[in-house]
């Protein structure tokens, strides 16, 4: 069923936080019930991103939208990848022709200098061949970053809730922020573990804010097949506590 003007208004309300907080409720609790709904949240999240990277929007609602959403690992990296998008879209000016006495100069610039810089210039490249061999060997480790949502917050057949990770050969481990469901209790650190329906393993938590929470997997636990990543709050109290459902992957 097509969305109303009223929902798709309340939406965007719900994104720059106009709404209280019995209505932000009432929003989340449609958006896990309401495919449309979700999808034009999706869109509006989107469009709000424009709106922003080109100061369309009011200062409070530029300043709320970049403090809540944008500073959440979903909105930072839909940011970047929208500024991105800007620069390309950015026209280059076309070159200007050079007048003749402009062009005979550089051509004469060009042979007087072309000895005096021959010498210096075979120590430059051979300096530059050492810095780059030495950044090489002190490299830190390849990595390749992507998102999980929990499968309680996924409305899809349990074959399309895996996310496929296709792994070039010098990828040295995976980097996974996993989201929080909404409504779960935070917890002040975290434990993860990796299913690979064989055995499960302990992973290392990086770090944690209150969204998400990031992991890393060494390549070497992850060859071609699938996996069940789940996450544990530890409280105050030393009791620890299964956050809901599962982070689900596909290694290829």
């Amino acid at each position: 069923m097509a969305l109303s003007n009223h929902d798709q208004a309340r939406v965007r309300q719900y994104l720059l936080g106009h709404l209280t907080e019995e209505e932000q409720q009432n929003i989340e609790e449609r958006l896990m019930l309401e495919d449309d709904l979700f999808e034009e949240l999706e869109i509006s999240k989107g469009e709000l991103i424009e709106e922003y990277c080109a100061g369309e929007l009011t200062e409070p609602e530029s300043r709320w939208f970049g403090q809540h959403y944008l500073a959440s690992p979903e909105g930072r990296q839909r940011h970047t990848f929208a500024l991105a998008l800007q620069c390309m879209k950015r026209p280059v000016p076309e070159p200007q022709p050079l007048t003749l006495s402009e062009r005979l100069g550089a051509f004469l610039q060009k042979w007087r200098w072309t000895v005096a810089v021959a010498v210096p210039a075979v120590v430059v490249i051979a300096i530059g061949i050492g810095l780059q061999v030495s950044r090489r060997t002190q490299a830190s480790p390849t990595f390749y970053s992507f998102s999980l949502n929990s499968t309680v917050s996924q409305r899809s057949s349990n074959d399309a809730r895996y996310h496929n990770v296709q792994l070039s050969p010098e990828i040295e481990e995976l980097r996974i922020t996993l989201q929080l469901p909404q409504g779960v209790t935070r917890g002040t650190s975290y434990r993860a573990e990796l299913d690979d329906r064989r055995a499960i393993k302990s992973l290392n938590v990086t770090s944690h804010d209150a969204s998400s929470v990031v992991v890393v997997v060494p390549r070497a636990q992850v060859p071609e097949g699938l996996y069940a990543l789940r996450l544990y709050s530890n409280k105050d109290d030393g009791s620890e506590q299964l956050i809901p459902g599962e982070y689900l992957f596909r290694t290829k």
